[in-house]
Protein backbone atom coordinates (compact mmCIF):
# COMPACT_ATOMS: atom_id res chain seq x y z
CA UNK A 1 0.00 0.00 0.00
CA UNK A 2 1.32 3.72 -1.09
CA UNK A 3 1.12 6.18 1.99
CA UNK A 4 0.45 9.44 0.34
CA UNK A 5 3.48 11.49 1.30
CA UNK A 6 2.04 14.32 3.30
CA UNK A 7 4.84 14.80 5.69
CA UNK A 8 8.57 14.53 5.30
CA UNK A 9 9.96 11.47 5.58
CA UNK A 10 12.38 11.47 8.88
CA UNK A 11 9.93 13.98 10.62
CA UNK A 12 7.23 11.21 10.36
CA UNK A 13 9.50 8.95 11.21
CA UNK A 14 9.99 10.14 14.82
CA UNK A 15 6.00 10.46 15.21
CA UNK A 16 6.27 7.01 14.71
CA UNK A 17 8.94 6.26 17.31
CA UNK A 18 7.46 8.28 19.70
CA UNK A 19 3.55 6.32 19.33
CA UNK A 20 5.65 2.71 19.15
CA UNK A 21 7.90 2.83 21.73
CA UNK A 22 8.06 2.87 25.43
CA UNK A 23 10.88 5.27 25.20
CA UNK A 24 10.62 8.57 24.13
CA UNK A 25 12.93 9.41 20.85
CA UNK A 26 13.89 13.50 20.28
CA UNK A 27 15.25 14.27 17.13
CA UNK A 28 16.69 17.57 16.80
CA UNK A 29 19.61 18.99 14.70
CA UNK A 30 23.13 18.07 15.83
CA UNK A 31 25.38 20.33 16.52
CA UNK A 32 27.39 21.89 13.36
CA UNK A 33 30.56 19.75 12.68
CA UNK A 34 33.04 19.75 10.38
CA UNK A 35 31.88 17.32 7.27
CA UNK A 36 35.23 15.37 7.99
CA UNK A 37 33.29 13.78 11.76
CA UNK A 38 31.31 11.64 9.43
CA UNK A 39 34.16 9.73 9.41
CA UNK A 40 35.14 8.89 12.81
CA UNK A 41 33.12 6.31 14.82
CA UNK A 42 31.01 7.05 17.61
CA UNK A 43 29.35 5.28 20.32
CA UNK A 44 25.78 6.49 19.47
CA UNK A 45 24.04 7.56 16.19
CA UNK A 46 23.57 11.04 15.99
CA UNK A 47 20.12 12.51 15.87
CA UNK A 48 18.16 12.98 12.16
CA UNK A 49 17.84 16.43 10.44
CA UNK A 50 14.53 15.75 9.23
CA UNK A 51 14.44 16.48 5.29
CA UNK A 52 11.71 16.33 2.47
CA UNK A 53 12.07 12.68 0.95
CA UNK A 54 12.69 12.19 -2.93
CA UNK A 55 10.97 9.09 -2.85
CA UNK A 56 7.22 8.17 -1.37
CA UNK A 57 6.83 6.34 1.57
CA UNK A 58 5.93 2.65 0.77
CA UNK A 59 5.11 -0.32 4.02
CA UNK A 60 8.56 -2.37 3.24
CA UNK A 61 10.65 1.08 3.03
CA UNK A 62 8.92 2.25 6.23
CA UNK A 63 9.98 -1.21 8.04
CA UNK A 64 13.16 -1.43 7.43
CA UNK A 65 13.81 2.44 8.11
CA UNK A 66 11.59 1.98 11.36
CA UNK A 67 13.75 -1.33 12.29
CA UNK A 68 17.13 -0.02 11.02
CA UNK A 69 16.70 3.09 13.70
CA UNK A 70 15.71 1.44 16.59
CA UNK A 71 18.21 -1.88 15.83
CA UNK A 72 20.87 1.32 15.43
CA UNK A 73 19.28 3.29 18.78
CA UNK A 74 20.67 -0.21 20.65
CA UNK A 75 24.08 -0.33 19.43
CA UNK A 76 23.22 -2.81 16.66
CA UNK A 77 25.08 -1.33 14.14
CA UNK A 78 25.44 -4.66 11.83
CA UNK A 79 21.73 -4.94 11.84
CA UNK A 80 20.87 -1.34 11.21
CA UNK A 81 23.07 -1.07 8.40
CA UNK A 82 21.67 -4.14 6.76
CA UNK A 83 18.08 -2.93 7.37
CA UNK A 84 19.12 0.76 5.62
CA UNK A 85 20.49 -0.34 3.22
CA UNK A 86 17.27 -2.52 1.89
CA UNK A 87 15.41 0.57 2.24
CA UNK A 88 17.86 2.40 0.26
CA UNK A 89 17.63 0.03 -2.43
CA UNK A 90 13.68 0.33 -2.57
CA UNK A 91 13.56 3.72 -2.36
CA UNK A 92 16.90 5.72 -3.21
CA UNK A 93 16.52 8.55 -1.30
CA UNK A 94 19.63 11.41 -0.62
CA UNK A 95 19.20 11.46 3.00
CA UNK A 96 18.21 7.81 3.44
CA UNK A 97 21.95 7.39 1.85
CA UNK A 98 23.43 9.59 4.22
CA UNK A 99 21.91 8.49 7.14
CA UNK A 100 22.78 4.81 5.85
CA UNK A 101 26.34 5.84 4.86
CA UNK A 102 27.17 7.36 8.07
CA UNK A 103 25.42 4.34 10.09
CA UNK A 104 28.04 2.04 7.93
CA UNK A 105 30.87 4.18 8.63
CA UNK A 106 30.11 3.49 12.61
CA UNK A 107 29.53 0.08 12.06
CA UNK A 108 32.68 0.09 10.61
CA UNK A 109 31.51 -1.73 7.74
CA UNK A 110 33.41 -0.03 4.91
CA UNK A 111 31.56 -2.09 1.76
CA UNK A 112 28.16 -0.50 2.81
CA UNK A 113 28.95 2.62 3.68
CA UNK A 114 30.86 2.82 -0.01
CA UNK A 115 27.68 1.50 -1.38
CA UNK A 116 25.56 4.35 0.61
CA UNK A 117 27.58 7.24 -0.46
CA UNK A 118 28.08 6.42 -4.03
CA UNK A 119 24.13 6.19 -4.21
CA UNK A 120 24.12 9.71 -2.40
CA UNK A 121 26.53 11.08 -4.48
CA UNK A 122 25.00 9.79 -7.89
CA UNK A 123 21.25 11.20 -6.13
CA UNK A 124 23.18 14.84 -5.53
CA UNK A 125 26.45 15.04 -7.13
CA UNK A 126 26.85 18.89 -6.34
CA UNK A 127 26.59 18.14 -2.34
CA UNK A 128 30.16 18.47 -1.25
CA UNK A 129 29.53 16.62 1.91
CA UNK A 130 28.51 13.27 -0.63
CA UNK A 131 31.59 13.86 -2.53
CA UNK A 132 33.43 13.80 0.92
CA UNK A 133 32.33 10.79 2.09
CA UNK A 134 32.34 8.74 -1.33
CA UNK A 135 36.03 10.03 -1.48
CA UNK A 136 36.91 8.70 1.92
CA UNK A 137 35.20 5.26 2.01
CA UNK A 138 37.00 4.59 -1.88
CA UNK A 139 40.34 5.22 -0.21
CA UNK A 140 39.22 3.06 2.51
CA UNK A 141 38.26 0.44 0.15
CA UNK A 142 41.59 0.42 -1.78
CA UNK A 143 39.99 2.37 -5.37
CA UNK A 144 42.63 5.25 -5.28
CA UNK A 145 41.78 5.86 -9.09
CA UNK A 146 38.07 6.65 -8.53
CA UNK A 147 38.51 8.32 -5.38
CA UNK A 148 40.81 11.16 -7.23
CA UNK A 149 37.84 11.81 -9.45
CA UNK A 150 35.92 12.75 -6.23
CA UNK A 151 38.49 14.66 -4.60
CA UNK A 152 39.22 16.40 -8.23
CA UNK A 153 35.16 17.53 -7.78
CA UNK A 154 35.64 18.78 -4.46
CA UNK A 155 38.36 21.27 -5.44
CA UNK A 156 36.35 21.81 -8.76
CA UNK A 157 33.50 23.48 -6.14
CA UNK A 158 36.39 25.69 -4.15
CA UNK A 159 38.38 27.20 -6.62
CA UNK A 160 36.75 30.42 -7.25
CA UNK A 161 39.12 32.20 -4.48
CA UNK A 162 42.52 31.25 -2.91
CA UNK A 163 41.20 31.22 0.18
CA UNK A 164 38.52 28.63 -0.78
CA UNK A 165 41.01 26.54 -2.69
CA UNK A 166 43.19 26.41 0.39
CA UNK A 167 40.29 25.25 2.64
CA UNK A 168 39.22 22.58 -0.33
CA UNK A 169 42.67 21.01 -0.41
CA UNK A 170 43.31 20.95 3.86
CA UNK A 171 39.72 19.16 3.69
CA UNK A 172 41.09 16.74 1.52
CA UNK A 173 43.99 16.36 4.37
CA UNK A 174 42.00 16.15 6.66
CA UNK A 175 40.02 13.18 5.25
CA UNK A 176 43.05 11.32 4.36
CA UNK A 177 44.85 12.28 7.65
CA UNK A 178 42.11 9.79 9.12
CA UNK A 179 43.15 6.76 6.77
CA UNK A 180 45.24 3.71 8.33
CA UNK A 181 46.68 2.88 5.29
CA UNK A 182 49.11 6.17 5.36
CA UNK A 183 50.80 5.08 2.00
CA UNK A 184 47.59 5.27 -0.17
CA UNK A 185 47.01 8.07 1.49
CA UNK A 186 50.24 9.60 0.35
CA UNK A 187 49.64 8.36 -3.12
CA UNK A 188 46.28 10.14 -3.54
CA UNK A 189 47.43 13.51 -2.28
CA UNK A 190 50.95 13.40 -4.70
CA UNK A 191 48.64 12.45 -7.65
CA UNK A 192 46.44 15.22 -7.04
CA UNK A 193 49.65 17.38 -6.27
CA UNK A 194 51.76 16.26 -9.50
CA UNK A 195 49.72 18.10 -11.74
CA UNK A 196 49.87 21.13 -9.84
CA UNK A 197 53.56 21.74 -8.96
CA UNK A 198 53.46 25.13 -9.14
CA UNK A 199 50.14 25.95 -6.72
CA UNK A 200 51.12 26.40 -3.34
CA UNK A 201 48.04 25.67 -1.65
CA UNK A 202 48.67 22.48 -3.20
CA UNK A 203 52.14 21.28 -2.20
CA UNK A 204 51.54 23.24 1.39
CA UNK A 205 48.69 20.63 1.89
CA UNK A 206 51.11 17.43 0.41
CA UNK A 207 53.29 19.22 3.14
CA UNK A 208 51.03 19.14 5.82
CA UNK A 209 49.89 15.58 5.08
CA UNK A 210 53.17 14.45 4.56
CA UNK A 211 53.99 15.67 8.48
CA UNK A 212 50.89 14.09 9.91
CA UNK A 213 51.48 11.11 8.44
CA UNK A 214 54.94 11.17 9.66
CA UNK A 215 57.22 11.23 6.52
CA UNK A 216 59.20 14.76 7.63
CA UNK A 217 61.68 14.60 4.66
CA UNK A 218 58.93 14.86 2.31
CA UNK A 219 57.09 17.46 4.23
CA UNK A 220 60.19 19.61 4.72
CA UNK A 221 60.65 19.36 0.36
CA UNK A 222 57.11 20.04 -0.52
CA UNK A 223 57.14 23.25 2.13
CA UNK A 224 60.26 24.55 1.10
CA UNK A 225 58.54 24.59 -2.90
CA UNK A 226 55.84 26.12 -1.01
CA UNK A 227 57.50 29.34 0.41
CA UNK A 228 59.44 29.35 -3.06
CA UNK A 229 56.05 30.10 -5.01
CA UNK A 230 54.70 32.45 -2.06
CA UNK A 231 57.58 33.59 0.59
CA UNK A 232 54.80 36.04 2.80
CA UNK A 233 52.97 33.07 3.37
CA UNK A 234 52.76 33.21 7.08
CA UNK A 235 50.76 29.48 7.74
CA UNK A 236 53.95 28.27 5.70
CA UNK A 237 56.65 29.45 7.92
CA UNK A 238 54.77 28.04 10.80
CA UNK A 239 54.19 24.87 9.13
CA UNK A 240 57.99 24.94 8.21
CA UNK A 241 59.05 25.88 12.22
CA UNK A 242 56.75 22.58 13.03
CA UNK A 243 58.31 20.11 10.46
CA UNK A 244 62.53 21.45 11.31
CA UNK A 245 61.09 20.79 15.15
CA UNK A 246 59.82 17.50 14.40
CA UNK A 247 63.15 17.06 12.58
CA UNK A 248 65.29 17.52 15.90
CA UNK A 249 65.93 20.95 13.93
CA UNK A 250 64.95 23.26 16.45
CA UNK A 251 67.94 25.77 16.32
CA UNK A 252 67.39 25.51 12.17
CA UNK A 253 63.42 26.08 13.01
CA UNK A 254 64.64 28.95 15.43
CA UNK A 255 66.55 30.87 12.98
CA UNK A 256 63.78 30.73 10.33
CA UNK A 257 61.34 31.84 12.75
CA UNK A 258 63.65 34.70 14.01
CA UNK A 259 64.32 35.37 10.08
CA UNK A 260 60.50 35.60 9.23
CA UNK A 261 59.58 37.96 12.21
CA UNK A 262 62.35 40.51 10.92
CA UNK A 263 60.66 40.07 7.48
CA UNK A 264 57.42 40.55 8.23
CA UNK A 265 57.72 43.13 11.84
CA UNK A 266 53.96 43.43 11.81
CA UNK A 267 52.80 39.94 12.03
CA UNK A 268 51.82 38.74 15.27
CA UNK A 269 51.05 34.99 14.72
CA UNK A 270 54.46 33.88 13.29
CA UNK A 271 56.04 36.57 15.82
CA UNK A 272 53.92 34.55 19.02
CA UNK A 273 54.45 31.28 17.49
CA UNK A 274 58.65 32.12 17.81
CA UNK A 275 58.30 33.27 21.47
CA UNK A 276 56.16 29.85 22.71
CA UNK A 277 59.21 28.26 20.74
CA UNK A 278 62.24 30.03 22.40
CA UNK A 279 60.12 29.47 25.97
CA UNK A 280 60.06 25.53 25.00
CA UNK A 281 64.28 25.87 24.21
CA UNK A 282 64.30 27.85 27.64
CA UNK A 283 65.62 31.24 26.03
CA UNK A 284 63.78 32.76 28.83
CA UNK A 285 65.31 36.31 27.82
CA UNK A 286 64.71 36.14 24.09
CA UNK A 287 61.19 34.96 24.30
CA UNK A 288 60.32 37.87 26.73
CA UNK A 289 61.40 40.46 23.59
CA UNK A 290 59.40 38.72 21.46
CA UNK A 291 56.58 38.73 23.61
CA UNK A 292 57.36 42.82 24.41
CA UNK A 293 57.40 43.35 20.79
CA UNK A 294 53.89 42.02 20.58
CA UNK A 295 52.70 44.10 23.18
CA UNK A 296 53.91 47.26 21.58
CA UNK A 297 52.22 46.48 18.66
CA UNK A 298 48.75 45.04 20.47
CA UNK A 299 48.64 46.48 24.22
CA UNK A 300 45.64 44.58 25.18
CA UNK A 301 47.04 41.38 23.59
CA UNK A 302 45.46 38.79 26.24
CA UNK A 303 48.04 35.67 25.40
CA UNK A 304 50.84 37.94 25.12
CA UNK A 305 50.02 39.59 28.31
CA UNK A 306 49.33 36.00 30.24
CA UNK A 307 53.20 34.74 28.67
CA UNK A 308 54.50 37.99 29.77
CA UNK A 309 53.47 37.37 33.37
CA UNK A 310 54.83 33.90 33.42
CA UNK A 311 58.27 34.99 32.15
CA UNK A 312 58.21 37.72 34.49
CA UNK A 313 57.68 34.94 37.59
CA UNK A 314 60.33 32.69 35.95
CA UNK A 315 62.97 35.63 35.39
CA UNK A 316 62.26 37.08 39.02
CA UNK A 317 60.91 40.36 37.54
CA UNK A 318 57.76 40.62 40.24
CA UNK A 319 57.00 43.63 39.57
CA UNK A 320 56.37 43.31 35.92
CA UNK A 321 55.19 40.07 35.77
CA UNK A 322 52.66 41.93 38.49
CA UNK A 323 51.93 44.54 36.03
CA UNK A 324 51.09 42.20 33.25
CA UNK A 325 48.88 40.12 35.01
CA UNK A 326 46.80 43.52 36.18
CA UNK A 327 46.85 44.19 32.84
CA UNK A 328 45.33 41.23 31.94
CA UNK A 329 42.67 41.44 33.97
CA UNK A 330 41.48 44.55 32.80
CA UNK A 331 41.33 42.80 29.09
CA UNK A 332 38.42 40.35 30.67
CA UNK A 333 40.23 37.45 29.35
CA UNK A 334 41.92 34.64 31.49
CA UNK A 335 40.47 36.01 34.10
CA UNK A 336 41.04 32.87 36.90
CA UNK A 337 44.48 32.36 35.35
CA UNK A 338 45.30 35.87 36.20
CA UNK A 339 44.00 36.38 39.64
CA UNK A 340 45.61 32.85 40.55
CA UNK A 341 49.24 34.23 39.67
CA UNK A 342 48.51 37.25 41.33
CA UNK A 343 48.00 35.78 44.29
CA UNK A 344 51.17 33.41 43.93
CA UNK A 345 53.16 37.07 43.28
CA UNK A 346 51.65 38.35 46.42
CA UNK A 347 52.41 35.31 47.91
CA UNK A 348 56.33 35.53 47.07
CA UNK A 349 56.12 39.07 48.28
CA UNK A 350 54.85 38.24 51.83
CA UNK A 351 51.43 40.00 51.19
CA UNK A 352 48.93 37.13 52.35
CA UNK A 353 46.18 39.16 52.86
CA UNK A 354 46.23 40.43 49.01
CA UNK A 355 46.93 36.97 48.10
CA UNK A 356 43.87 35.87 49.44
CA UNK A 357 41.83 38.17 47.66
CA UNK A 358 43.05 37.63 44.24
CA UNK A 359 43.11 33.61 44.69
CA UNK A 360 39.65 34.11 45.66
CA UNK A 361 38.93 35.68 42.74
CA UNK A 362 39.37 32.33 40.86
CA UNK A 363 36.32 30.77 40.11
CA UNK A 364 36.53 27.78 37.91
CA UNK A 365 37.70 24.27 39.01
CA UNK A 366 40.07 22.71 39.15
CA UNK A 367 42.37 25.85 39.67
CA UNK A 368 39.74 27.02 41.73
CA UNK A 369 40.56 24.50 44.27
CA UNK A 370 44.42 25.09 43.99
CA UNK A 371 43.30 28.52 45.03
CA UNK A 372 41.08 27.59 47.97
CA UNK A 373 44.19 24.93 49.54
CA UNK A 374 46.76 28.21 48.84
CA UNK A 375 44.12 30.18 50.89
CA UNK A 376 43.76 27.62 53.69
CA UNK A 377 47.70 27.26 53.56
CA UNK A 378 48.29 30.80 54.02
CA UNK A 379 45.61 31.51 56.96
CA UNK A 380 47.34 28.48 58.85
CA UNK A 381 51.30 30.62 58.03
CA UNK A 382 49.21 33.52 60.01
CA UNK A 383 48.55 31.22 63.10
CA UNK A 384 44.68 30.76 62.10
CA UNK A 385 45.18 26.71 61.71
CA UNK A 386 41.36 26.63 63.22
CA UNK A 387 40.26 29.07 60.26
CA UNK A 388 42.19 27.28 57.77
CA UNK A 389 40.59 23.97 58.54
CA UNK A 390 36.99 25.13 58.44
CA UNK A 391 38.16 26.79 54.98
CA UNK A 392 38.67 23.09 53.85
CA UNK A 393 35.74 22.14 54.86
CA UNK A 394 33.80 24.73 53.20
CA UNK A 395 34.99 24.02 49.81
CA UNK A 396 32.46 21.60 47.89
CA UNK A 397 34.47 18.71 46.69
CA UNK A 398 32.57 17.50 43.29
CA UNK A 399 34.14 14.20 43.32
CA UNK A 400 36.37 11.69 45.25
CA UNK A 401 39.45 12.80 43.73
CA UNK A 402 39.07 16.75 45.00
CA UNK A 403 38.04 15.27 48.56
CA UNK A 404 40.93 13.53 48.36
CA UNK A 405 43.18 16.51 47.90
CA UNK A 406 41.32 18.20 50.88
CA UNK A 407 41.96 15.75 52.73
CA UNK A 408 45.62 15.68 52.09
CA UNK A 409 45.81 19.51 52.48
CA UNK A 410 44.55 19.84 55.65
CA UNK A 411 46.84 16.70 56.87
CA UNK A 412 49.59 18.37 55.88
CA UNK A 413 48.58 21.70 57.44
CA UNK A 414 48.10 19.73 61.01
CA UNK A 415 51.92 18.03 60.16
CA UNK A 416 53.31 21.16 59.21
CA UNK A 417 51.36 22.84 62.65
CA UNK A 418 53.59 19.89 64.67
CA UNK A 419 50.13 18.46 65.57
CA UNK A 420 50.59 14.96 64.30
CA UNK A 421 47.75 13.00 66.15
CA UNK A 422 45.60 15.18 64.68
CA UNK A 423 46.88 14.44 61.18
CA UNK A 424 46.68 10.72 62.22
CA UNK A 425 43.24 10.65 63.31
CA UNK A 426 41.95 13.17 59.87
CA UNK A 427 44.25 10.43 57.82
CA UNK A 428 42.79 7.43 59.55
CA UNK A 429 39.06 8.64 59.05
CA UNK A 430 39.79 9.41 55.23
CA UNK A 431 40.74 6.03 54.63
CA UNK A 432 37.65 4.89 55.97
CA UNK A 433 35.58 6.35 53.21
CA UNK A 434 38.70 5.58 50.65
CA UNK A 435 39.94 2.25 51.55
CA UNK A 436 42.92 1.09 50.12
CA UNK A 437 44.19 4.81 49.08
CA UNK A 438 47.72 5.31 48.15
CA UNK A 439 48.22 8.38 48.85
CA UNK A 440 46.70 8.47 52.36
CA UNK A 441 48.20 5.22 53.27
CA UNK A 442 51.69 7.24 52.41
CA UNK A 443 51.17 10.09 54.13
CA UNK A 444 49.61 8.02 57.67
CA UNK A 445 52.94 6.05 57.47
CA UNK A 446 54.79 9.29 56.94
CA UNK A 447 52.96 10.70 60.36
CA UNK A 448 52.75 7.39 62.00
CA UNK A 449 56.55 6.71 62.09
CA UNK A 450 56.87 10.38 63.37
CA UNK A 451 54.53 9.20 66.17
CA UNK A 452 56.55 5.80 66.62
CA UNK A 453 53.99 3.95 65.78
CA UNK A 454 56.05 1.92 63.59
CA UNK A 455 53.31 -0.98 63.07
CA UNK A 456 51.15 0.96 61.67
CA UNK A 457 53.74 2.71 59.31
CA UNK A 458 55.00 -0.42 58.60
CA UNK A 459 51.44 -2.08 57.45
CA UNK A 460 50.71 0.57 55.65
CA UNK A 461 53.77 1.07 53.47
CA UNK A 462 53.35 -3.04 52.63
CA UNK A 463 49.41 -2.53 51.91
CA UNK A 464 50.38 0.17 49.14
CA UNK A 465 52.98 -2.38 47.81
CA UNK A 466 49.99 -5.04 48.33
CA UNK A 467 48.55 -3.14 45.62
CA UNK A 468 51.13 -1.55 43.71
CA UNK A 469 54.59 -3.23 43.89
CA UNK A 470 56.27 -0.92 41.46
CA UNK A 471 55.61 2.24 44.02
CA UNK A 472 58.99 3.68 44.17
CA UNK A 473 57.34 6.00 46.79
CA UNK A 474 56.28 3.49 48.82
CA UNK A 475 59.60 1.59 48.19
CA UNK A 476 62.13 4.13 49.33
CA UNK A 477 59.87 4.59 52.57
CA UNK A 478 59.39 1.20 54.09
CA UNK A 479 62.94 0.66 53.15
CA UNK A 480 64.45 3.94 55.21
CA UNK A 481 62.11 2.58 57.67
CA UNK A 482 62.92 -0.88 58.09
CA UNK A 483 67.00 0.35 57.92
CA UNK A 484 66.23 3.21 60.40
CA UNK A 485 63.70 1.82 62.83
CA UNK A 486 64.27 -1.57 62.87
CA UNK A 487 67.05 -4.34 63.06
CA UNK A 488 65.44 -5.33 59.71
CA UNK A 489 68.26 -3.73 57.93
CA UNK A 490 69.23 -6.30 55.00
CA UNK A 491 65.22 -6.28 54.25
CA UNK A 492 64.92 -2.81 54.66
CA UNK A 493 68.02 -2.21 52.20
CA UNK A 494 66.26 -4.70 49.36
CA UNK A 495 63.39 -2.62 49.03
CA UNK A 496 65.93 0.30 48.71
CA UNK A 497 67.57 -1.59 46.06
CA UNK A 498 64.85 -2.08 43.73
CA UNK A 499 63.60 1.94 44.09
CA UNK A 500 66.74 2.55 43.29
CA UNK A 501 67.16 0.61 40.36
CA UNK A 502 63.54 2.00 39.28
CA UNK A 503 65.02 5.57 39.74
CA UNK A 504 68.40 5.07 39.52
CA UNK A 505 69.57 9.42 40.27
CA UNK A 506 66.74 9.84 42.77
CA UNK A 507 68.79 12.26 46.16
CA UNK A 508 65.93 10.96 48.59
CA UNK A 509 66.62 7.12 47.73
CA UNK A 510 71.03 7.67 47.50
CA UNK A 511 70.15 9.13 50.86
CA UNK A 512 68.49 5.86 52.02
CA UNK A 513 71.10 3.52 50.83
CA UNK A 514 73.41 6.13 52.27
CA UNK A 515 71.77 5.53 55.36
CA UNK A 516 71.56 1.49 55.29
CA UNK A 517 74.98 1.44 54.57
CA UNK A 518 76.20 3.49 57.80
CA UNK A 519 73.77 0.89 59.65
CA UNK A 520 75.52 -2.24 58.46
CA UNK A 521 78.88 -0.08 59.43
CA UNK A 522 80.37 0.76 55.80
CA UNK A 523 81.16 3.56 55.75
CA UNK A 524 83.13 3.93 52.70
CA UNK A 525 79.87 3.18 50.65
CA UNK A 526 77.50 5.18 53.08
CA UNK A 527 79.94 8.32 52.40
CA UNK A 528 79.79 7.57 48.46
CA UNK A 529 75.75 7.50 48.46
CA UNK A 530 75.55 10.55 50.72
CA UNK A 531 77.54 12.94 48.93
CA UNK A 532 76.23 12.17 45.54
CA UNK A 533 72.89 12.85 47.16
CA UNK A 534 73.97 15.85 49.13
CA UNK A 535 75.35 17.37 45.95
CA UNK A 536 72.06 17.06 44.32
CA UNK A 537 69.57 18.39 46.55
CA UNK A 538 70.91 20.09 49.58
CA UNK A 539 68.63 18.77 52.21
CA UNK A 540 68.94 19.61 55.49
CA UNK A 541 67.51 15.82 56.39
CA UNK A 542 70.45 14.46 54.23
CA UNK A 543 73.09 16.97 55.47
CA UNK A 544 72.35 15.69 59.44
CA UNK A 545 72.86 11.70 57.62
CA UNK A 546 76.17 13.41 55.97
CA UNK A 547 77.51 14.64 58.96
CA UNK A 548 76.56 11.52 61.43
CA UNK A 549 78.49 9.27 58.92
CA UNK A 550 81.72 12.23 58.51
CA UNK A 551 82.14 12.44 62.38
CA UNK A 552 81.65 9.23 63.38
CA UNK A 553 84.46 8.26 60.55
CA UNK A 554 86.77 10.56 61.84
CA UNK A 555 86.21 13.70 59.90
CA UNK A 556 84.50 15.95 62.36
CA UNK A 557 85.85 19.23 60.67
CA UNK A 558 83.99 17.79 57.62
CA UNK A 559 80.68 17.08 59.37
CA UNK A 560 80.80 20.42 60.86
CA UNK A 561 81.16 22.64 57.30
CA UNK A 562 77.84 20.12 56.40
CA UNK A 563 75.82 21.27 59.30
CA UNK A 564 76.84 24.99 59.65
CA UNK A 565 75.80 25.28 55.90
CA UNK A 566 72.77 23.26 56.57
CA UNK A 567 71.63 25.33 59.50
CA UNK A 568 72.01 28.51 57.74
CA UNK A 569 69.64 27.69 55.26
CA UNK A 570 67.01 26.05 57.46
CA UNK A 571 67.72 27.24 61.67
CA UNK A 572 64.61 25.48 62.96
CA UNK A 573 64.76 22.12 61.23
CA UNK A 574 64.61 19.80 64.24
CA UNK A 575 66.38 16.51 62.54
CA UNK A 576 69.59 18.30 61.74
CA UNK A 577 69.31 20.37 65.22
CA UNK A 578 68.73 17.10 67.37
CA UNK A 579 71.96 15.70 65.54
CA UNK A 580 74.36 18.46 66.16
CA UNK A 581 73.26 18.57 69.51
CA UNK A 582 74.06 14.41 70.05
CA UNK A 583 77.45 14.67 68.57
CA UNK A 584 78.74 18.30 69.25
CA UNK A 585 77.72 18.94 73.17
Amino acid sequence: MLLKKTLPLLILLSFLFQGCTSQKVVYEDPPKAPATTALAPVAKLPAVKPAPPAQPLTTPVLYHLLTGEIAGQRGQFKLAVSHYMEALRLAPDPQVAERTARIAVFARDNQSALEAAQIWVKLEPDNLEAQQVTAAMLVRNGQLDAALAHFEKILAATRDSKKAERKGFMLIVALLSKEQDKQAAMDVMGKLVASRQQNPSALYAYSHLALLVGELDRAALNIDKTLALQPDWIDAHLLQANILIRQGHDAEALKKLQQATAEYPDELRIRLYYARKLIDAKQYEQAHEQFNEVLERQPGHADALYAMGLLGLQLQKLDEAQASFEKLLKTGKRQDEANYYLGELHEIKKQPQQAITYYDGVRKNPQRIDAQIRIAGLLARMGKLDEARSHLHRVQAPNLEVQLRLYMAEGELLGAAGQSDEAFELYTQALEQMPGNARLLYARALIAEKLERLDIAIQDLELILKNEKDNIEALNALGYTLVDKTARIQEGMGYIEKALAAKPGDPAIMDSMGWAYYRLGEYDKALEFLRRAYAKMPDPEIASHLGEVLWVNGDQAGARKIWDEALRQTPKHELLRNVMQRFME
